[in-house]
C-alpha cells in the first residue's frame, strides 16, 4: 500500500511537471517559430517572436512578432503585441476557439519593384515541403482579430519617400465556412479617408482599380477607399474576394501612356492634354474575384484646346493581379461643339466611340473594335456627302447662267474665264 502511494504521488508529480512544462515550452520564441513552420509548410517565411507568455489559465501574449520572407525581401508584416482572451485550457475546452485577439502596433509593408512585383510574391508559394498542403484547409480553429491602430506603408521606385496611411480600424474572423474549409472574413472597413494621392499609393495599389493612373507623370488630390468586406479561404490565396468603392477628391494627373495611346487612335488628331481631370467626387465601384480586379464608373476628362471644352472618357473592365494584364473598354463621347472649320473634326462631333484596351499596366495597347471603325467610316461618308453636296450646289448655280451665243463657249468660259478685250 505504501509503495502504491509513492507511485501515485510520483505520477501526480510527473503529471504536474508535464502540465507546467507545456506552457514553458510553448513560451520559448524559437520553439514557437518551429511550430508555426510545421503547421504552415506552404508559408515561405519565418515568423519570429521576441517574447511570449503562454499559460493554462492566463491570456496568451506574444510581443515583437515579425514575418520575414526567406527570399530576402522586405518584411511585409510586424506586430508589437498580440494579446488573446483565452488561455490554453479555454482553447482546449472550446474545441479550438482561440477567442478575441487584440493586435497592437500592426504594421503592413508593401514594397514594389520596377516590374510591379512585391515582397508578397512567393510568400505563400509552396516548396517541396509544402506541395502536399496546397489547396483549401479544414480546421476547427476559430478566432476574432481586432486592430485599432493598423498602419500600411507602401514603397516603390516611383518616389523616394514611403507612403504611410492613417491608423486603420480592422475587424476580422477565422472560422469554418459552409463547406467546412477554414476561411478568413473581413468586416466592412473604411481603409483610407481623405488620404493624399501620392505616386507610391497611386502606382502601387490604386492603379489596379483605376488603370488610368498607370505611369502618370504626376499626381495631386486626395482619395478615400471603402471595402464592403472580404473573404479568403486558408490555403487558397488566389481565391480572395472583396468589393468596395474608391472615391476621388479633386484628383489631377499628368497623363501616362494609356491616355496618349487613346488619343493617338482616334479618327481625329487631338494634342496631348496637360492633365487628366477626375470629377470632384468621382466614385469608382470595384470588386476582386478569380485573381481579377473589376471596375466600373471610372470617369475622367481631358481638357481640349478651346477653353471650357473637355473630352470625357468612361472606363470599365479588369486588371489581372498576377501580371497587370488589361481588358478594358473605354467610351468616348465626342463633344458636339468642336470647331467646325475642319470638315473631319466637324463630322465626328457628337458621336460616341469605344476602344478596347489590352496589353498591361506597363504597356497598354489599343484594340480597335467595331465602334471606332463605324465612327471613322461614318465620318468619311459624311465628308464625302458634304463634298458631293457642294459640287451639286455649284452645278446648280452654273445652270442658271445666261447661255452664250456660240456653242461650246460656255464650257471654255467656265474653265478659263472671260476673254480679254482686244
Amino acid at each position: 500500500m505504501t509503495q502504491f502511494k509513492y507511485l501515485l504521488a510520483l505520477g501526480v508529480i510527473v503529471v504536474l511537471l508535464g502540465f507546467g512544462t507545456v506552457p514553458w515550452l510553448l513560451s520559448q520564441p524559437a520553439r514557437l517559430t518551429q511550430l508555426i513552420a510545421r503547421a504552415a509548410p506552404q508559408l515561405q517565411a519565418d515568423v519570429t517572436i521576441e517574447r511570449a507568455r503562454i499559460g493554462w489559465a492566463g491570456p496568451i501574449v506574444l510581443e515583437g512578432v515579425r514575418v520575414t520572407p526567406r527570399n530576402g525581401a522586405a518584411a511585409p508584416l510586424s506586430i508589437d503585441r498580440i494579446e488573446g482572451s483565452h488561455g490554453l485550457v479555454g482553447i482546449l475546452l472550446s474545441a479550438g476557439d482561440i477567442g478575441r485577439v487584440r493586435l497592437v502596433g500592426l504594421r503592413g509593408n508593401i514594397a514594389f519593384a520596377q516590374d510591379r512585383s512585391t515582397n508578397l510574391l512567393g510568400l505563400v508559394i509552396p516548396g517541396e515541403a509544402g506541395e502536399a498542403a496546397v489547396g483549401p484547409k479544414r480546421s476547427p480553429l476559430r478566432v476574432r482579430l481586432e486592430a485599432d491602430d493598423a498602419l500600411l506603408q507602401i514603397t516603390g521606385p516611383w518616389t523616394p519617400e514611403p507612403w504611410v496611411s492613417d491608423p486603420i480600424r480592422l475587424r476580422a474572423a477565422l472560422a469554418p465556412n459552409a463547406a467546412g474549409f477554414s476561411e478568413w472574413t473581413l468586416e466592412p472597413v473604411e481603409v483610407f479617408r481623405n488620404a493624399v494621392m501620392q505616386p507610391g499609393v497611386a502606382q502601387g495599389v490604386l492603379v489596379y482599380i483605376a488603370p488610368v493612373l498607370a505611369n502618370a507623370t504626376r499626381t495631386a488630390g486626395r482619395f478615400s477607399l471603402v471595402l464592403d468586406g472580404a473573404r479568403l479561404t486558408v490555403g487558397d490565396p488566389a481565391g480572395l474576394e472583396t468589393s468596395g468603392v474608391l472615391a476621388m477628391h479633386e484628383v489631377v494627373l499628368g497623363p501616362g501612356p494609356l491616355v496618349g495611346d487613346v488619343l493617338g487612335s482616334l479618327p481625329v488628331r487631338l494634342p496631348p492634354p496637360p492633365a487628366v481631370l477626375f470629377a470632384d467626387e468621382a466614385r469608382v465601384e470595384f470588386s476582386v474575384a478569380d485573381g481579377l480586379v473589376w471596375h466600373r464608373g471610372l470617369e475622367f476628362g481631358l481638357p481640349l484646346a478651346q477653353p471650357g471644352q473637355r473630352l470625357d472618357i468612361e472606363s470599365s473592365g479588369t486588371v489581372r493581379l498576377a501580371d497587370g494584364a488589361l481588358d478594358l473598354t473605354l467610351r468616348l463621347p465626342i463633344p458636339e461643339d468642336l470647331p467646325q472649320d475642319r470638315p473631319l473634326l466637324a463630322a465626328v462631333s457628337g458621336k460616341t466611340v469605344s476602344l478596347g484596351i489590352g496589353g498591361s499596366l506597363a504597356a497598354p495597347q489599343v484594340n480597335f473594335n467595331g465602334s471606332i471603325r463605324a465612327a471613322a467610316s461614318e465620318t468619311v461618308t459624311d465628308l464625302i456627302g458634304t463634298i458631293l453636296d457642294e459640287v451639286q450646289r455649284r452645278r446648280a448655280e452654273r445652270s442658271l447662267e445666261p447661255p452664250l451665243s456660240r456653242p461650246g463657249r460656255g464650257r471654255l468660259l467656265r474653265r478659263f474665264g472671260p476673254p480679254t478685250a482686244p
